[in-house]
């Protein structure tokens, strides 16, 4: 009886340790399709060299009182190229064009893909105006 649970807990503490193996395999596919999942398309950069390149080129229209946040939809291409620019919500004609304007002169995303290929995608931005004391 002891040599049979010895054996038992030797054999849990290997399967424990094979379980916390890290896996490698990137990118993660789907459990149930085997497929990778999609992925979003996204700037150059990440998140921050976004926010630097909003803080660079966006300019404060001349409505000191208005605040609040625009969003703004647009598709980003195979090839990386911005189109179908769209104003889902809005702050004001001023605001809205400098929101697009600064989007338009963006420099060229990494497409986002589906079963491992590229793919053209509708995303969406949000721009906060906010004043800031």
């Amino acid at each position: 009886m002891k040599w049979f649970l010895a054996v038992l807990v030797f054999a849990s503490l290997i399967f424990e340790a094979k379980a916390q193996k890290p896996t490698t395999s990137y990118p993660l596919k789907n459990n149930l399709t085997g497929e990778p999942f999609p992925v979003n398309p996204s700037f150059p950069g990440g998140q921050k060299a976004f926010y630097k390149f909003l803080a660079k080129n966006l300019k404060w229209p001349n409505q000191d009182d208005v605040q609040g946040r625009v969003i703004i939809s647009f598709i980003v291409k195979r090839d990386g190229h911005l189109t179908g620019f769209k104003v889902e919500r809005s702050l004001g004609k001023d605001i809205d064009n400098e929101a697009l304007r600064v989007l338009k002169r963006s420099p060229e995303w990494i497409p986002g893909t589906k079963n491992g290929k590229k793919v053209s995608d509708r995303y969406f931005m949000p721009i906060n105006f906010t004043l800031s004391e």
